[in-house]
């Protein structure tokens, strides 16, 4: 048969392939479909050069069937802490999952190209651009060959280090990806940090691991001092002038940054409540470079032993806190509030104030409870007795009066109720852990919160009334419906019936679960779980509104000394009230950028904690504690230690008087033979039996159930 007859025949053979693509052919079948005579040796020989080809496959011999070309795709590597992961790629909204054996020596964060191999799972078939060279180790000498073991949680990688090199073993140090070209991966020591396990080594270790600056250059600095000159004269009489009016800030006892202050003034049976917001962005002006390092920070970060902060000092702590009897520069908002509590005028505007008196929320708070003028010795920032105005005690009762009305009437439309505690820890002077205090959200933090929320909020709908001008809200989406349907059956293990399939009672039905739990040992469990069932809310220029708050409209106005967004909030705020017709185009990218900043600056501070609870209980091996079950997998389950929410992994085969299997339907584990349960919420009695410093992990033993 000639070459050009031989084209056809295959194409036209194709062609039945296509038709059909889950069906398969011999070559008897496919010639009795031609209409055309030709001989048997004629298509086995087109057969064989469309398989040549890759067109069809030969599945049993003699027997083909079409070939689906895998389509490459591309997206974003996101590893899990189990070694598997999953693609997320912007256009699609669901991610595919890919197992450890088809990772390809990704990285966490890589932009791959992979292939489907089934309707759910992938494979990367290529790395196209890495999003992380640098990664931080544990220096280990095996078979005279020195490797660095990584720490982060995702990455859990041994790289070969071939250059010569003199290090002891258990170095913490920072490493510079060269290739993956054998088993091992092979890198360069760029940096050595110091000794493992040392408080300062170890957060210096997360800030290099999370890529997070500790320092700002000499120009920066420099500039941050030289805009001071920018607070004058000419200035402040362009400002409403609001220094005479009683006016306090409320923040925790060891801040420094002051981003907001409260002002009360009684106007004729009228009360007038002033937010006022430290005018940040009078200082940095646009497109400077220090207003560029910001954006590239994003926010301060708050890690256990020291602050991370967004601005230079001498702008977060000197010029632009709200610091006591010091006139200070603010972008306000003036609420006016009739007896009734309702508002009935409202005013914003650049502003300038000097504020009476700095409380810390323990003073606050005892003012509230007490009624009171003076501040005890054991509560007071100063670690002495004293005295304030009657007229600044008399603020504060009266705003915690707003406040609770404001909250009430937020509760009563849907906002949803969190008051987790938490673990700060007590540090000695080389930042080491020696002690644990629970803190607890109470009636000064929630008079302070309310007020910040209204603020934001009434900036939001201003933003809403703007047409065809894109502005920045604080977005939170409605939970995942799966995570719901999960959280119903964990919770109904739990002895728990509230189901959540309905949206329309959603906020109402989650309240009334954290309402039934408030008391009880496994409140703060659960209220854990409903958080993890929750969306992450996030920045965008695109108005969904605030799921947890229960409002429609919702930004951040009020933080801009350690939250960038704040920061574009209050240009685009002032761009409003001047009438100006100044855009941000790119206003969707630097939400998406600001929003991965915060998520980064979560994880970082979530893995100090987790540093300062190992050290913490490495001082504490065989001692016993009472601990709630916070989490069972197959591996094992989690306790958490109700005195200092430290928390531990217990084995499956050390849970002794049986061998314990995982149900995963119930969510429990369960003795084969005996049949004794462990549920979530369940107290145990534990013992401390060792830390790992390099994977961040407790060890409990369990000694018997309560």
């Amino acid at each position: 048969m000639k070459k050009k007859d031989n084209n056809l025949l295959s194409n036209h053979l194709l062609s039945f392939f296509k038709k059909s693509p889950k069906k398969k052919y011999n070559y008897r079948q496919l010639l009795s479909q031609l209409p055309y005579q030709v001989k048997n040796n004629e298509v086995k020989e087109a057969l064989f050069l469309l398989e040549q080809r890759k067109k069809i496959k030969q599945i049993n011999p003699g027997s083909y069937i079409l070939n689906k070309t895998n389509k490459t795709l591309e997206g974003f590597l996101d590893k899990t802490n189990n070694g598997s992961g999953y693609i997320v790629r912007k256009e699609v909204e669901k991610d595919v999952y890919v197992s450890e054996k088809n990772m390809l020596n990704a990285f966490d964060g890589d932009l791959v190209q992979f292939v489907m191999i089934s309707n759910r799972e992938a494979k990367i078939i290529n790395i196209k651009k890495r999003k992380k060279i640098n990664f931080v180790g544990v220096t280990k000498i095996i078979s005279n060959k020195l490797f660095v073991s990584t720490t982060g949680k995702k990455d859990k990688v041994d790289f070969i280090i071939n250059e010569q090199k003199t290090i002891k073993e258990n170095q913490l140090v920072v490493v510079g990806f060269l290739n993956w070209n054998n088993q091992y991966p092979e890198a360069k020591i760029i940096k050595i940090i110091g000794e493992q396990g040392l408080v300062d080594n170890e957060i210096h270790a997360i800030l290099q691991e999370y890529n997070l600056p500790y320092e700002f250059s000499n120009d920066l600095i420099k500039e941050a001092e030289s805009l001071k000159k920018l607070q004058n004269k000419e200035e402040t009489k362009k400002r409403k002038d609001l220094r005479d009016i009683n006016t306090i800030t409320i923040d925790p006892d060891d801040a420094q940054d002051f981003d907001d202050a409260i002002s009360v003034e009684i106007k004729q049976n009228k009360i007038e409540i002033g937010i006022h917001i430290a005018d940040v962005s009078h200082f940095l002006k646009k497109d400077s470079i220090l207003d560029k390092e910001a954006y590239k920070r994003g926010t301060s970060v708050y890690l256990v032993d020291r602050v991370v902060p967004m601005l230079p000092e001498s702008l977060s702590n000197n010029l632009c806190s709200l610091r006591p009897k010091e006139d200070k520069y603010t972008f306000s908002a003036l609420f006016t509030f009739n007896k009734k509590f309702q508002i009935e005028e409202q005013w914003f505007g650049k502003a300038v104030i000097n504020s009476n008196q700095r409380l810390s929320y323990n003073e606050a708070q005892y003012i509230i409870e007490n009624n009171t003028v003076i501040i005890p010795k054991e509560v007071s920032l100063s670690r002495e007795m004293h005295h304030i105005e009657k007229e600044i005690k008399d603020s504060i009762i009266l705003l915690n009066k707003i406040a609770t009305d404001l909250r009430a009437k937020r509760i009563n439309k849907g906002s949803i109720l969190f008051n987790k505690k938490e673990v700060k820890f007590i540090l000695n002077n080389e930042k080491e852990p020696i002690d644990t205090i629970v803190k607890e959200s109470k009636a000064s933090n929630k008079l302070v919160e309310e007020f910040m929320l209204l603020a934001n909020k009434k900036v939001a709908e201003i933003f809403l009334k703007q047409k065809n001008k894109k502005n920045i809200y604080r977005i939170h989406d409605h939970p995942d419906e799966e995570k719901l349907i999960a959280l119903e059956r964990i919770i109904k293990n739990l002895g728990y019936k509230n189901r959540f399939e309905s949206y329309k009672n959603l906020h109402q039905n989650i309240n009334d679960l954290l309402k039934k739990v408030e008391k009880t040992p496994e409140k703060n469990l659960i209220d854990t779980l409903v958080i993890r069932s929750m969306s992450k809310a996030k920045y965008s220029s695109q108005n969904i509104g605030h799921f947890g708050l229960s409002f429609e409209k919702y930004t951040h106005f009020t933080s801009p000394i350690r939250r960038y967004p704040d920061v574009i909030v209050h240009r685009n705020l002032e761009n409003i009230l001047n009438n100006s017709q100044k855009q941000n185009k790119n206003l969707e990218d630097q939400c998406l950028y600001l929003s991965s900043r915060e998520e980064l600056s979560t994880k970082a501070e979530r893995s100090s904690i987790k540093f300062m609870q190992v050290k913490y209980m490495s001082s504490k091996i065989n001692k016993k504690y009472t601990g709630v079950v916070s989490g069972i997998m197959e591996r094992g389950v989690f306790i958490e230690i109700k005195k200092n929410k430290c928390e531990g992994f217990i084995k499956a085969k050390d849970i002794p008087g049986d061998f314990f299997v995982f149900k995963e339907k119930e969510f429990l584990m369960m003795g084969r033979n005996t049949k004794e349960e462990y549920r979530l919420g369940d107290e145990v009695l534990v013992k401390v039996k060792g830390v790992n410093e390099n994977k961040k992990q407790i060890d409990f033993l369990l000694l018997e159930k309560l």
